[in-house]
């Protein structure tokens, strides 16, 4: 990725520019998107744990799944991490990452979101239901979901529904330039800190890695006491309002 693109902020791009120019490569000859994608995604997931640890919130989500085929009761598919190095990239499911489905809403598939149905669960083993599954109404249908092995379930329903889950989940890895980081809407500068200094243990540069751990510890400090200071007068949890959190590729996060 050249440096004179001009990244969205807060994505994976935004990081990788900023990155080159602190790693003395502001043409992006040597810290390219290929070589940076580890690192950075190593720097994801040490500040999603830093934050989780550090102000006791886990990251949840609201998040669909569309036009689920007839007679499905297995959901685990859609849990599917994907492969971003296949060609062409195969996308994550649309709930991977989910470990703790907390409610979920189903409604026939293509009708308006007024007719969500909340489902019944989560319970520890689905309900004995004859094929084809439950007849679906005109516009809502009501399903029982489990969690069980770390795999999702419902109760088939004999016809093609959407479904809504909001639970607690590890987000995605970042694939793409422009894969937003939905764990803090100003991630920039914490995820470019940290993944320099890991560049700079990969390159055995000791000033590097002294420089930028301290200033990477340092904002990723301040990214908890804001979240921190965000939720006091905070009665309930942020995910738990249905949109006020980070709105990510595919839903809507927040920490709750």
């Amino acid at each position: 990725m050249p440096q004179t693109a001009n990244p969205k902020p807060n994505t994976m791009g935004a990081v990788l520019r900023r990155v080159q120019g602190m790693m003395g490569d502001r043409t992006g000859r040597w810290v390219t998107l290929g070589y940076a994608t580890e690192f950075i995604n190593q720097a994801y997931d040490d500040i999603k744990s830093q934050v989780r640890l550090g102000t006791g919130k886990n990251l949840e989500a609201i998040l669909d799944i569309l036009n689920v085929p007839a007679g499905t009761s297995d959901l685990s598919i859609y849990q599917a991490p994907g492969d971003p190095y296949a060609n062409p990239v195969v996308p994550s499911g649309p709930i991977f990452g989910l470990y703790d489905p907390l409610r979920m809403w189903v409604k026939t598939a293509g009708a308006l979101p007024q007719y969500f149905t909340r489902a019944i669960g989560p319970r520890d083993t689905l309900p004995h239901v004859n094929p084809p599954g439950i007849t679906p109404g005109n516009y809502a249908v009501q399903v029982t979901f489990a969690w069980i092995g770390n795999k999702l379930s419902i109760t088939p329903v004999a016809g093609p529904i959407d479904i809504q889950v909001y639970g607690r989940f590890n987000p995605s890895p970042l694939q793409s330039a422009d894969d937003e980081m939905v764990i803090y809407p100003d991630l920039t500068g914490p995820m470019a800190y940290v993944t320099a200094a890991l560049m700079g243990v990969e390159r055995t540069n000791p000033a590097v890695l002294t420089g930028y751990i301290e200033r990477g510890g340092a904002t990723v400090d301040n990214v908890v006491a804001d979240l921190i200071v965000q939720q006091q007068k905070n009665a309930r949890r942020l995910a738990k309002m249905g949109g006020t959190g980070a709105v990510g590729n595919n839903g809507i996060w927040g920490w709750g």
